[in-house]
């Protein structure tokens, strides 16, 4: 498999026309601060967001339809709010309200950029006036999100200072220096900036990869510090954590906030780019968004990741991030999500002017693989049957590291949506509870028992939460039976060094892959130990997930899920989760759960092989009064935006062994169809001295009995009419010898390291395997 990725990789590479001696070409020069290598503004101006030679193309760019759309959209914005706007307006005191732009701030960019084009001193000095005197009265403080708002000030007094610099008198730099100064002293992160937070918080975002390095970047020559400040915490921590995290092809804040925080990361390659240094971060960066591209759901919404509110109104927005990566990297996938809704925030209209690439062809998903696998630091997948609105979409995930912040305690989870959101991740971000750190958020929404994973429950364990923030200063969460908090109280990780420790260590990735159709597999496999998850009330915690691509308009997928559970005490009740919109339908060891409303109509039909019926406890919580059910309380938190089809979740499927035990085994058997389904396929137990799996359709399916990698001999009987399809995971990589029957069947069959996969075609009868 990682060759074959390796290749695939190469081709991307190819078809995009990446050329990464172009991306990385550095034209500044680079000095040690503090023992950190950073490269030095030039001395020139302008060289914030394009250097002069970027000039003559902007006066060409400036003329294409869209661009112009762009401009006439700042112009409107240039106006002043009228009283009965400013009436309306929602209270000064969010920082939103700045965010739209309104007067000065559009007035001056358009001035400015008026002068870069044309040159007309009158018009430099009308923005440089201007901007100043808004400069000295800007004091939102640091309350709530208010460090955006001021910012955007910075942000926008630094473009004026850079591309009106010449006709600037020395007067006014060094009174826009010291408004500069005063104002990040006001900032969440400080003056100097604190280097706290470097892979996740507010400093992560905006304030710092934006606003700050902007106005050091203007200023340099008469004021270096601001720049040394910012650029140096950049070389040293945020550049190697982004990296590294990059190097994953995802991103650990979520759904929703990749829209503020990997923008930033992209302004920032986009602002040293254009300075001169070249490509700051890893070309691996190119294909973080390709995870929306992969979860995005026929209704235009995406399956959610991390801190999140539900909402099926427009369709899933990530114009901003797309934007700037797919000109950056000339990729038409990207260009591609950009299309779907092209909606910039304000206060970022001006890189839609400058540095959106207006050559790039949007290029649909349906050429993609069906399967994309994110590695370390993730170690998640997601598997598709198609791109149309007939596709089943299922998420499948370890969580080598785990961040915090917007992550939530979710290690071996999965989601599956056909038709419909079948099992998915429950709660809300925001609501009547609260948002970050309310009685929802960290005792239900962000814990594991929200997710379709695992609970062991010691009743002694405690949840300390001292250092998560927020609006509930309470110390404890309540005890879930889920993942610890990592972190000393549940803290952010706070660098590089952290993420790699024990501490922020979560799983690993045991094995990955999908057979040799690429492009569209009938299978995709992950297992993953996330044993490091959970506290010392585990000995070990495995998961198996594959994902069958059964290429049949009735059923057409199924997921197969394995779990050993090992306690350090058999008194720790041990459950599966699966959660769902409405109420499951239980019977004979098999749950349904169906979408009936909102234009719904998919089945989700679980088999549970292991623990057999006799050991086998299957409740159902949920309903009024039960929706965030957590050890007898609930944690109730109606939406701040409407969520009429209620995909919050309000039940959840709970399987337990009935006997106590250390060891216990969990096998389910998910198919997916139309909810009017009546012949579903039969899922059958197979176990033989070494191996449990299951039969269904034409596809067979084994794992270790007990989850270890197989070696040696051992075999299995496979009973049943026609062909089938079998994969057999856990298998020691290297050759592998296959009789049936007695005789030679496969007499030579390699193993690779990273699937551990024997996969071949055969029909009823005993089947010998040795190594």
């Amino acid at each position: 498999m990682k060759k074959r990725s390796i290749i695939m990789l190469i081709g991307i590479h190819i078809i995009l026309g990446f050329n990464l001696s172009a991306q990385t070409r550095s034209t500044v020069e680079w000095r040690n601060v503090n023992g950190v290598e950073i490269p030095v503004p030039p001395s020139v101006h302008p060289r914030l967001y394009l250097r002069s030679s970027d000039i003559p193309e902007l006066k060409e760019r400036i003329k294409h339809p869209e661009i112009v759309k762009t401009i006439k959209k700042m112009e409107k914005l240039s106006k002043n709010r009228t009283p009965e706007e400013e009436a309306k307006a929602p209270a000064k005191n969010g920082f939103r309200y700045y965010a739209e732009m309104r007067g000065v701030t559009s007035r001056v960019q358009l001035d400015a950029l008026e002068y870069l084009v044309n040159g007309e001193k009158s018009v430099a000095r009308k923005a440089i006036t201007a901007m100043l005197d808004t400069l000295r009265n800007t004091n939102y403080g640091t309350k709530g999100d208010l460090s955006r708002a001021s910012g955007s000030m910075l942000m926008c007094g630094a473009m004026v200072y850079d591309w009106c610099y010449d006709q600037m008198k020395d007067s006014e730099k060094k009174a826009y220096i010291n408004e500069f100064v005063r104002i990040a002293k006001t900032m969440e992160c400080g003056y100097p900036p604190k280097n706290t937070e470097p892979i996740a918080g507010h400093s992560s975002e905006w304030m710092v990869l934006r606003d700050m390095l902007s106005a050091g970047i203007a200023v340099y020559d008469e004021y270096p510090d601001m720049y040394n400040y910012v650029v140096t915490m950049m070389y040293k921590d945020y550049i190697p954590a982004r990296n590294f995290i990059y190097s994953g092809h995802n991103y650990h804040q979520g759904s929703s906030y990749a829209n503020v925080r990997f923008s930033n990361d992209l302004i920032s390659l986009w602002i040293m780019s254009r300075m001169g240094a070249g490509a700051i971060y890893d070309s691996a960066q190119q294909f973080v968004l390709y995870d929306f591209i992969y979860r995005r759901r026929p209704d235009g919404q995406v399956l959610p990741a991390g801190d999140t509110n539900p909402n099926r109104k427009g369709v899933a927005n990530y114009a901003l991030p797309a934007l700037l990566a797919y000109s950056y990297y000339k990729d038409g996938y990207l260009a591609y999500e950009y299309e779907r809704t092209k909606k910039i925030d304000n206060h970022c209209l001006i890189f839609d002017i400058l540095w959106k690439d207006l050559n790039v062809e949007p290029k649909g998903p349906e050429t993609l693989p069906l399967t994309k696998y994110s590695g370390t630091p993730f170690g998640w997948m997601i598997a598709r049957t198609g791109w149309d609105e007939n596709s089943v979409i299922a998420e499948m995930k370890i969580n080598e590291h785990y961040v915090g912040n917007h992550q939530h305690l979710d290690g071996g989870s999965f989601q599956i949506y056909y038709k419909g959101p079948l099992a998915l991740d429950a709660g809300t971000y925001q609501g009547s509870s609260g948002g970050y750190n309310s009685p929802h958020n960290k005792n239900f929404f962000k814990r594991t028992v929200a997710h379709n994973s695992l609970l062991i429950f010691n009743p002694e364990e405690k949840f300390e939460c001292h250092s998560y923030g927020g609006e509930d200063k309470t110390p404890f969460a309540g005890n879930d039976g889920g993942q610890r908090m990592p972190g000393d109280g549940w803290n952010t990780c706070r660098s590089f060094k952290d993420l790699l420790s024990d501490e922020y260590t979560t799983g690993k990735v045991l094995a990955h892959g999908t057979d040799a159709d690429y492009m569209a597999p009938d299978y995709s496999y992950l297992k993953g130990d996330i044993t490091k998850a959970y506290s010392d009330k585990v000995k070990e915690v495995k998961r198996s997930f594959v994902f069958l691509n059964l290429k049949s308009e009735n059923i057409p997928a199924a997921l197969i899920v394995f779990d050993k559970i090992v306690s350090s005490n058999p008194e720790y009740k041990k459950q599966w989760l699966l959660h769902s919109i409405e109420k499951p339908t239980v019977k004979d060891g098999i749950f349904t759960v169906k979408r009936t409303k909102d234009g719904d109509s998919g089945m989700l039909y679980d088999t549970v092989l292991l623990p057999e019926k006799g050991n086998l406890d299957i409740n159902t919580i949920g309903g009024p009064g039960k929706e965030f059910w957590v050890n007898g309380v609930n944690y109730p938190n109606e939406p701040r935006t409407p969520d009429p089809t209620n995909e919050k979740g309000a039940w959840r499927v709970e399987l337990s062994p009935k006997s106590p035990a250390n060891e216990d085994y969990f096998l389910n058997v998910i198919q997916v169809a139309d909810n009017e389904c009546k012949n579903m396929h039969k899922a059958t137990l197979l176990k033989s001295d070494k191996t449990v799996g299951v039969i269904i359709s034409d596809r067979i399916v084994t794992f270790s009995k007990d989850s270890n990698t197989l070696s040696g001999k051992f075999s299995i009987d496979i009973n049943g009419e026609g062909t089938f399809k079998i994969v057999m995971t856990d298998m020691k990589p290297g050759t592998w010898q296959v009789k049936k029957d007695g005789e030679v069947f496969i007499p030579y069959k390699w193993v690779r390291s990273d699937d551990g996969i024997l996969s071949f075609e055969g029909r009823k009868g005993h089947y010998e395997f040795s190594r």
